[in-house]
């Protein structure tokens, strides 16, 4: 991996609590990857690919409801040309757009199938687990630890839920990893994680949280914390470019968001969870 020393020491400071990002993402995207090598510009288009997943999921519910509002669509890796001729090659049962990967791919055969509804509860959980698996074959190690650790925490604030509610938890959880296979299977209250992840009871508190909106953004910190623990002996490599990127969307989305537009949004994050179950009275919007 390259050395970007004179990358990394311009970049300006930034802080969670930001009111403002010191740049945009797409502006550090702009200016960064002209001088990565090739690898690490691949490690790079991970982040952008979790864009894509989103546009995907946008154009196929746009299509599916032709009268619904034009979609908004975030900068990914591929235009809505390149996705909407990944729809069409399912459609005709051609192979994959040469560049696209295989899970996405995979992912519209699923949606077009109706099968994703079975496989997972609803479609975005189907396509974010299927983006894991990739993201995780990575070639980078702090790359592979990261999403682990992202799914680790978005499956184990589930699995909490889910236990509380009485939900099937094969159903809600995320992933084939340890942990995933854990939440799924274990009887014990911990679910036998606590010894293993030393972020475990971090993540068990923020369900301490009763405001939703609240809750997510101190999972944002211990996200953060999470990408300044491991780059801290990383000075100059991409790792710490990545994480900067990683960090900068978020200042991005907390200063775009006003509470109301959070706990909307966090509020039907829970509908979705709960699928086919009632959402508790607590969580409904007045």
């Amino acid at each position: 991996m390259s050395n970007y020393y004179y990358i990394i020491s311009g970049l300006p400071d930034i802080s969670f609590d930001d009111s403002k990002a010191a740049l945009s993402a797409e502006q550090f995207r702009t200016e960064v990857y002209e001088s990565l090598s090739g690898a690490d510009r691949k490690v790079m288009d991970i982040l952008l690919l979790e864009n894509d997943c989103r546009n995907l999921i946008s154009i196929l519910r746009s299509n599916h409801a032709p009268d619904a509002n034009t979609v908004s669509l975030v900068q990914g890796l591929f235009s809505v040309e390149q996705l909407e001729e990944l729809i069409s090659a399912v459609k005709i049962q051609d192979r994959c757009p040469q560049g696209i990967p295989q899970f996405m791919y995979k992912f519209v055969q699923e949606w077009q199938e109706d099968s994703w509804q079975e496989l997972a509860g609803f479609a975005e959980d189907r396509l974010w687990a299927l983006f894991y698996e990739h993201a995780m074959q990575a070639d980078n190690e702090f790359v592979r630890s990261w999403y682990r650790f992202n799914l680790d925490v978005n499956n184990i604030q589930t699995a909490i839920t889910a236990r509380k509610y009485d939900l099937d938890m094969q159903k809600v959880i995320v992933g084939q990893n340890d942990t995933a296979q854990a939440l799924r299977t274990s009887g014990a209250r911990d679910w036998g994680l606590s010894q293993e992840l030393d972020y475990f009871d971090d993540v068990v508190r923020l369900l301490d949280e009763d405001d939703l909106s609240y809750r997510e953004r101190k999972a944002d910190m211990l996200r953060w914390s999470w990408l300044e623990d491991n780059t801290f002996f990383n000075y100059f490599g991409v790792e710490r470019l990545f994480s900067y990127m990683v960090r900068l969307g978020m200042v991005e989305r907390w200063t775009s968001l006003d509470k109301e537009e959070g706990q909307n949004l966090f509020r039907k994050l829970i509908g979705d969870l709960k699928g086919q179950t009632a959402v508790p009275a607590e969580f409904k919007t007045n």
